[in-house]
């Protein structure tokens, strides 16, 4: 009862390894496709809307709907100013 047990049949580990070698080298290829994916992206853009604050969320979003109601309004004032000095002017000639 000396005999030595032999380990596992060494062409089934090989076999294991050329599989797990296979498996790695894909995951290689994913990583590295992945990345040139990544580095080809554009950056995201500098602006508060990103920032991790709330309050500077809050208040990016503030200055872009007070500048988006001027860029609004303010042509429409200037028609409406316009108008009335056409009429006025208009009403001052009768």
């Amino acid at each position: 009862m000396d005999e030595q047990t032999t380990p596992a049949p060494v062409p089934d580990l090989q076999h294991e390894i050329n599989v797990l070698k296979t498996q790695m080298q894909t995951l290689e290829q994913r990583i590295a496709s992945a990345e040139r994916r990544q580095s080809q992206m554009p950056a995201l853009p500098k602006t508060n809307l990103l920032s991790g604050s709330f309050l500077t969320r809050a208040f990016a979003v503030l200055g872009h709907y007070l500048v988006a109601g001027l860029i609004v309004t303010v042509p429409i004032y200037i028609i409406i100013f316009i108008i009335i000095l056409a009429v006025g002017i208009g009403l001052s000639g009768m």
